[in-house]
């Protein structure tokens, strides 16, 4: 039950010491709250432009995402948000996880995905000539 309290005990680690492995905190900062709801509404924006790029004449590239569309619109979107918003979570608890023994950490990724969104969505709107 200590995950529900607004007090968290551990925000940020303490000891130069505990940066080095891995290491848990019980709360997280507004930064990360606000990357995770950011990349699910652009996930959200770009199934709709998606739809809109089909209806001109464009093709789905993800064999995965292409069977939802086979079952129409809102399996596609639901399928895409779900895919999505299932592995942000773990991103958000394991954000300070190295990987593979170096100071990359999987928090990283946080960022580097709403990148990747913002350019997909920016690709897309530029495709429909908005």
């Amino acid at each position: 039950m200590d995950a529900f309290r607004f007090s968290g005990r551990r925000q940020r680690v303490r000891r130069g010491a505990e940066r080095e492995g891995p290491f848990f905190t019980d709360r997280f900062d507004a930064l990360i709250l606000g990357i995770i709801v950011a990349v699910l509404v652009l996930c959200i924006v770009d199934g709709v432009l998606t739809i809109e790029l089909l209806d001109v004449n464009s093709e789905e590239a993800n064999p995965v995402m292409r069977f939802l569309l086979d079952r129409g619109h809102l399996p596609f979107l639901v399928g895409k948000y779900a895919l999505t918003a299932v592995g942000l979570p773990f991103l958000a608890v394991y954000k300070n996880w190295p990987f593979f023994g170096t100071r990359f950490r999987a928090g990283f990724l946080l960022p580097v995905f709403l990148g990747l969104y913002l350019g997909l969505v920016t690709y897309q709107v530029h495709l429909l000539g908005l």
